[in-house]
């Protein structure tokens, strides 16, 4: 997906001349035949279209076959829209973005459909309705949001449908929960070719994870999907969206004028609510964008802070009341209060001794319950993504950055290897023995040509001693 755009020099046929398209369609239906793909089964239905699991009639190849209703195909704009969103993933060209690889428009059948990668796991949605998640894999999840959407927004796209139903989980490379946006349909090109494509005071998205901006029907940009990752974060928290209401209008006014619930003191998983995550949470659902986190990298670098657990519970009187967003505090702030004196002394004494990491807190919370066996955290960033990070003693590979994973607890030295095309490749020496963050800028590796050959004599002629010589010859 590299290099020229084969996708942006497709031909909108049916636009310039719709002929055989306008006639009557029917529904596309497992067991028909576009063009080179055969459809074998239907993985899910949309307002726009369908979705079939499909197979190259020739090649074999098994791929995901995005098709218009038939009314839709009909459709000038809405040709325009799903072309749209296949040249939008085509610019993007991240591995947490689902890879469209053609859009077609058959002008015999009049169907038109993108050509997608195949994936194998389950949408956000259905993996909450089946198990609760925990702080890891919750800030795991949403390092892949942002790294997938923080792509988008630099090349100009804003996503505008982020919602469980449009990320799907699955394994990849020995990495659960390796998430794949999907669904740029109702993509945003910020850039100045691509601002006529939507109309300002036009609705457009999911109404339960729409910023205010955007359920208003007001010009959005990146930070609309800023306002949708904090409605993730929440619903993931939380177990439920931040505003839910019976009717669209009602939906609507809640989203614009009233401000989110506060979060539970404790994850469905049982783990206690960090409070520091709660604010970040509620400062990306602020009603003003300037109020926002004002870009995803400021939401990565938070989650990535958390810590691999979250802080002890505290009970009685002392327990803390999860922020709203007018109360929540700044976390400077929040370790000067006046009822935590002992914490704060302890923490003085730490900073002095040059020990104030988040295990070295930890075990000044919670001596007793940290154990010698307990996972740790990496964290492996790099600039630019993308990057494989392998072991260099075993070259097992732990996934690409930005990279989250737990690994067993150690307090030996491990070899890391951060390896990515076109870069000069990196070895870093870990220790396992507490959360550990790594950022790796790389550096472009210098292009070396070969030294050329030395120029090979011409063979010499030999002349016999009384031999005429021809002063013409060659």
């Amino acid at each position: 997906m590299g290099g020229e755009d084969p996708i942006a020099q497709t031909v909108l046929s049916s636009v310039a001349s719709p002929g055989d398209a306008m006639r009557s369609l029917q529904e596309a239906q497992e067991g028909e035949v576009l063009g080179n793909y055969q459809l074998e089964r239907l993985l899910g239905e949309g307002s726009m279209g369908s979705v079939f699991q499909a197979r190259h009639v020739r090649l074999g190849r098994q791929v995901a076959l995005k098709v218009l209703r038939p009314q839709h195909a009909r459709d000038v704009s809405f040709v325009r829209r799903f072309f749209q969103e296949a040249r939008s993933v085509n610019q993007i060209n991240h591995e947490h973005i689902v890879e469209i690889f053609d859009f077609v428009e058959d002008p015999r059948s009049g169907h038109v459909y993108c050509v997608m990668e195949l994936l194998r796991g389950q949408n956000l949605a259905q993996v909450m309705k089946e198990e609760k998640l925990t702080l890891m894999r919750i800030q795991r999840i949403g390092v892949q949001v942002c790294a997938a959407l923080g792509a988008a927004h630099k090349v100009g796209v804003v996503h505008r449908d982020v919602k469980p139903d449009n990320l799907f989980l699955m394994h990849r490379g020995g990495q659960a929960d390796f998430v794949k946006v999907l669904d740029f349909g109702v993509a945003k090109i910020l850039t100045s070719e691509g601002t006529g494509n939507t109309l300002d005071g036009t609705i457009i998205g999911t109404p339960t994870y729409m910023a205010p901006e955007q359920a208003a029907g007001l010009p959005v940009d990146q930070r609309a999907d800023i306002y949708a990752v904090g409605n993730l974060l929440y619903e993931m928290l939380a177990g439920h969206p931040p505003f839910q209401a019976p009717a669209f209008g009602q939906l609507v006014v809640q989203i614009i004028t009233q401000q989110p619930p506060p979060l539970p003191k404790c994850l469905a998983s049982g783990e206690p609510m960090p409070p520091a995550l709660a604010e970040l949470v509620l400062r990306c659902l602020a009603k003003e964008p300037e109020d926002r986190p004002q870009q995803l990298e400021e939401v990565t670098t938070a989650l990535l802070t958390l810590g691999a657990k979250a802080p002890a519970p505290v009970s009685g009187d002392e327990e803390e009341e999860i922020p709203t967003r007018r109360t929540w505090m700044k976390p400077e702030a929040w370790w000067l209060r006046p009822r935590l004196p002992v914490l704060v002394g302890s923490m003085a004494m730490a900073m002095l001794a040059g020990a104030l990491t988040w295990s070295g807190l930890e075990r000044l919370l919670r001596p007793d319950e940290v154990q010698a066996s307990a996972p740790v955290t990496l964290t492996v960033r790099t600039v630019p993504e993308g990057a494989k990070v392998n072991r260099a003693d075993t070259g097992e590979a732990l996934g690409v950055t930005p990279l989250v994973r737990e690994l067993p607890r150690s307090e030996a030295s491990l070899g890391l290897r951060v390896e990515l095309a076109g870069y000069v490749s990196l070895e870093r020496e870990v220790r396992l023995d507490s959360p550990t963050v790594i950022d790796a800028p790389l550096a472009k590796a210098k292009l070396t040509l070969p030294a050329p050959a030395p120029a090979k004599a011409a063979p010499r002629k030999e002349v016999k001693r009384d031999e005429l010589i021809d002063p013409f010859a060659q």
